[in-house]
């Protein structure tokens, strides 16, 4: 008999991690009570569904605006590959390095002013405006207004739930309407004056169909500002939370820097910032020993795999020197995250700037997001105990240069 749990209810609470110890243990195939989706667990089982996307695809959603290529997560080849290929453009190694130093700079500015405060949000002062800066640079929109961008990226992240199960768009409407009000009026403006910028590029380039649409040109925005922003900003929450609730993990690696991109990978596994992704069956499959029919929808739950103890030793230990480390915070398959090396390069820096200046992390608050929505905690209060021996952060950032 299928086992049936309430991933979405009070039975998983915030910390949903004992019931993906229990489901690995006892069901690693289930079902969700609130939705009906089937709920798959352990690391094999979720590699499996991700990395192929003939059988489970990416289709999801009961809205008809998120499956219309308005939403890449929801999408597939051949569609999914052109849009990927036209993002990936925002996110090659020579464009990423391009933004160190300006990532540097505005780290010292934002982990000042953070230090300053007896009590700060990493999310709205660290986690956030960081990424969302860095993009808005890229894309030659900083000047839009950043808490505008928050709220446009919340609605929309809230409220997936929304658009995947029931395909209702009236929560994302206004927000939807403001979002591409503004970009339309940027486009129009950028096809008569172009600019140095990427998303001038993207509007005169030439694809084998010829230049992208507006609706084409309007998801990319939605992808490269919005969505592209929040694995970046999950990771460096995620990374404070854990070296909060490990300081022996804190006290290594603000002593060893070298220790920080491990602990940055570890961080992905522990407190992934997608923590579950979802598929539709195209076929009749057999999973984990039971029968998914042709249009079940399939939760993948990827924090789940990350603790694993059939994969990862010490599964549910932050273990800064983890070797290896196969997580997949990230993703994997053809969703893998296109924005990843960014988002290590700014968490990294990130993490490089504040550590050093910290003793001690203590989360004094935390509020989580919808549980079939995305990404970290909306905020994360947190009191800093400051080293007031800590170098100077042209000091730190030369030895981060020098990596």
């Amino acid at each position: 008999m299928v086992r049936e749990v309430n991933l979405f209810g009070v039975q998983a609470g915030r910390d949903s991690y004992p019931l993906y110890a229990q489901l690995r243990a006892e069901a690693p195939i289930a079902r969700d009570v609130a939705t009906g989706m089937w709920l798959v667990s352990r690391y094999d089982d979720v590699t499996r569904v991700l990395r192929d996307p003939e059988t489970f695809s990416s289709d999801v959603s009961a809205s008809e605006f998120a499956r219309n290529r308005a939403i890449i997560v929801f999408t597939d080849p051949p569609d999914h590959t052109k849009m990927r290929a036209l993002v990936s453009g925002a996110f090659t190694p020579r464009v990423i390095e391009a933004q160190r130093d300006a990532i540097r700079a505005y780290c010292d500015e934002l982990v000042d002013r953070m230090c300053a405060k007896e009590t700060a949000d990493i999310v709205a002062e660290l986690g956030y405006p960081l990424p969302v800066t860095v993009i808005a640079r890229m894309l030659g929109v900083e000047d839009g207004d950043l808490a505008v961008f928050k709220r446009w990226s919340d609605t929309f992240f809230d409220n997936l739930a929304a658009l995947l199960i029931t395909g209702d768009e009236e929560p994302i409407k206004d927000a939807l309407g403001e979002f591409n009000l503004y970009f339309g009026r940027k486009l129009a403006q950028l096809r008569e004056q172009p600019e140095e910028t990427l998303l001038s590029a993207l509007v005169h380039v030439e694809t084998e169909d010829g230049r992208l649409t507006e609706a084409d040109l309007l998801m990319l925005c939605r992808v490269i500002l919005v969505a592209g922003n929040e694995t970046t900003t999950g990771l460096i929450v995620n990374a404070v939370r854990a070296f909060a609730e490990f300081p022996e993990a804190l006290d290594r690696v603000r002593d060893d820097l070298t220790l920080l991109p491990g602990a940055i990978e570890e961080a992905l596994r522990f407190y992934p910032p997608f923590d579950r992704v979802p598929r539709r069956a195209t076929r009749d499959v057999e999973l984990c020993g039971e029968i998914v029919r042709k249009g079940d929808r399939v939760l993948a739950l990827i924090a789940s795999a990350n603790r694993d103890e059939a994969v990862f030793e010490r599964a549910d230990e932050f273990v800064i020197d983890r070797q290896p480390n196969r997580h997949l915070g990230f993703g994997l398959g053809i969703h893998y995250c296109v924005g990843a090396p960014l988002a290590r390069l700014e968490g990294y820096i990130a993490l490089a700037t504040l550590l050093p200046r910290v003793r001690r992390i203590e989360v004094t608050g935390v509020e989580g997001r919808d549980p079939m929505s995305p990404g970290g905690p909306k905020s994360l209060d947190v009191r800093l105990e400051l080293d007031r021996s800590a170098p100077p952060a042209r000091t730190r950032q030369d030895a981060e240069a020098r990596r």
